[in-house]
């Protein structure tokens, strides 16, 4: 049994999120040991029984079916669908004990596999799709349901008369006449479409086709005002908090700005004292406020220009001579 569970978890490969995953599997050595990923418990164990609402009825009806007919394409019924092998959560349900299944086709497919070895009688003699709806409307109620398949579906119809619609071939399915567990998913999700996503908030500043939103007339907001910290049209009336992703943008904004202005603050300091450095002393003076007139240290001595002039004259009688030595080498 443990084998055949192993070898199906192992078709299944992760790939329906309401049947598990298998994590590990031993058979070499005593005791045999199979470990698969659970969600909540058996609906068998749960205290107090659960009764679920409207939403959480028909995600319970779509999860369950969508495992089924996942089984179901890989060529295999579950054989022993009942509140011992699905299990609730609070939220989602869940569908295990995979060791009664059996094969829809031939099995000489599965010849030298333990899914083609014969596992027993099944646990339960109805169709999948069948215990399947008797499991939610047990779910719905809170108690076993029984009767006949009219009546059941009566009884599911006073809680969710769309859901009973959709399940009623399921009710009415024999061992000879079984539906599909593909068509009652199929009937489930035209019966229940997927809810629209969510609308995008008018304020968000990501989405360029919003209209601006209308203040409430009953409380009429205050003018903004603009502070040296924020520009004036980011102070926004009755605006709703932002998101994270909007907060680490603004944050990300605010942090370029500080830094280009503190960038242009240097700039404007470096080309100040490149201006002072330029100046002559004179006008230096002169722009400052009235001082005594005492002479600064780094003001060039009164003869700088003789001594200019002397190194002038020094370097042309150096070339002169230079000349002169060329020509009479020649």
């Amino acid at each position: 049994m443990l084998r055949r569970e192993a070898e199906v978890y192992d078709r299944i490969g992760g790939r329906q999120a309401s049947a598990g995953r298998m994590i590990g599997f031993q058979a070499a050595q005593s005791p045999v040991c199979l470990m698969v990923t659970r969600r909540g418990v058996p609906v068998s164990r749960c205290g107090p029984p659960p009764r679920l609402d409207d939403v959480q009825l028909g995600r319970a009806a779509r999860d369950l079916f969508g495992a089924l007919a996942f089984l179901a394409d890989l060529g295999f019924a579950h054989r022993a669908v009942s509140a011992d092998t699905v299990f609730w959560d609070g939220r989602r349900v869940e569908l295990h004990g995979f060791g009664h299944v059996e094969p829809l086709g031939p099995s000489e497919a599965l010849a030298g596999s333990a899914l083609g070895t014969p596992a027993g009688p099944p646990a339960g003699g109805v169709p999948d799709v069948q215990a399947a709806a008797h499991l939610l409307l047990r779910l719905a109620t809170g108690s076993p349901a029984g009767g006949t398949p009219a009546a059941l579906v009566a009884e599911f119809a006073e809680v969710d008369a769309d859901l009973a619609q959709a399940l009623e071939p399921a009710f009415h399915a024999t061992a000879g006449h079984e539906v599909s567990p593909g068509e009652i998913r199929d009937r489930l999700w035209r019966s229940r479409p997927k809810p629209p996503p969510p609308e995008r908030v008018p304020e968000d500043r990501h989405d360029p086709a919003a209209p601006p939103r209308q203040p409430s007339p009953a409380h009429p907001p205050a003018p903004p005002r603009a502070t040296p910290q924020a520009p004036p049209q980011a102070v926004r009336p009755e605006a709703r908090p932002p998101s994270a992703v909007r907060d680490r943008r603004l944050a990300a904004e605010e942090g370029g700005r500080a830094e280009f202005r503190e960038l242009r603050r240097r700039q404007r300091e470096f080309r100040e004292s490149r201006r002072i450095a330029a100046e002559p002393p004179r006008a230096r003076v002169q722009a400052g406020p009235a001082a005594p007139s005492r002479r600064t240290p780094d003001a060039a001595p009164p003869g700088s220009g003789g001594v200019l002039i002397l190194f002038l004259f020094l370097g042309v009688l150096a070339v002169a001579l230079i000349v002169s030595a060329v020509l009479l080498v020649r």
